[in-house]
């Protein structure tokens, strides 16, 4: 299964997520247990888009002007207000991410090219966990700083598969095991999290299709980025 249709399945199910967050229709909570798989799988692509992207600034930078494109569409979407920005849309958790990873691949490589110098690499993982920890809980990014640790441990357990499935169910019960309330519906309805990890046990490590047409390639390429805030405004439109 390649990059491609795993981002099928995280766009499906995010986007009956978000319907059944804003209508709450009869079924909704079944439909929000859908929807817990699609973080996780955001996730482990944006760890694979980090190690394969030519330019890593420009990656950044793509996730900041869409997030902050998408603020706007977030807050009217599920809050009914155009500003408000206690709680930043899920593209400013995968750029938090993404910055506390490239800290960490600093850290890598300078470890390697100066092998006694192991204490910088332990240093910056420290700098990464504490930065993610600051993101989470003042910036009020979505998912909080578990979801920046989930994306830092897929980091750091790249090239280890055996890893990928303890560490997604661990995130799948996480509010269980931080707080000790195991019979929380909101809690329990997260534990569905953990099916994302079958997507990843048939990932081939290929992208996925790739048009010779430029126009295709570019929709292909940045369709996914703008089909965030545009199912938001359809939502909202349509059900708001």
């Amino acid at each position: 299964m390649s990059i491609f249709w795993i981002k099928i399945i995280a766009v499906l199910t995010m986007v009956i997520d978000h319907v059944a967050a804003v209508l709450q229709f009869d079924g909704w909570e079944i439909c929000r247990m859908i929807g817990r798989v699609s973080f996780p799988l955001y996730a482990f692509m944006l760890v694979q888009g980090f190690i394969h992207t030519r330019s890593r600034w420009r990656y950044l930078l793509q996730l900041l002007a869409f997030a902050l494109i998408s603020q706007p569409i977030y807050t009217y979407c599920f809050n009914g207000v155009w500003w408000k920005w206690d709680h930043l849309n899920i593209l400013f958790t995968l750029s938090a991410a993404l910055g506390a990873m490239w800290l960490l691949d600093l850290g890598k490589r300078v470890a390697q090219k100066r092998k006694r110098a192991w204490w910088l690499w332990a240093l910056l993982l420290c700098a990464a966990c504490c930065g993610t920890v600051f993101a989470g809980e003042f910036l009020g990014v979505d998912y909080g700083w578990e979801g920046i640790v989930l994306m830092l441990l897929f980091y750091v357990f790249v090239n280890a598969r055996w890893a990928w499935c303890p560490i997604t169910v661990l995130f799948a019960f996480r509010n269980q095991l931080l707080t000790g309330a195991w019979d929380e519906p909101v809690y329990q309805r997260g534990i569905f999290a953990a099916v994302a990890f079958i997507p990843m046990v048939f990932y081939n490590g290929q992208p996925g299709p790739k048009p010779k047409n430029k126009v295709l390639a570019a929709a292909l390429k940045y369709g996914f980025y703008v089909f965030y805030p545009l199912h938001l405004f359809i939502i909202a439109l349509l059900f708001r």
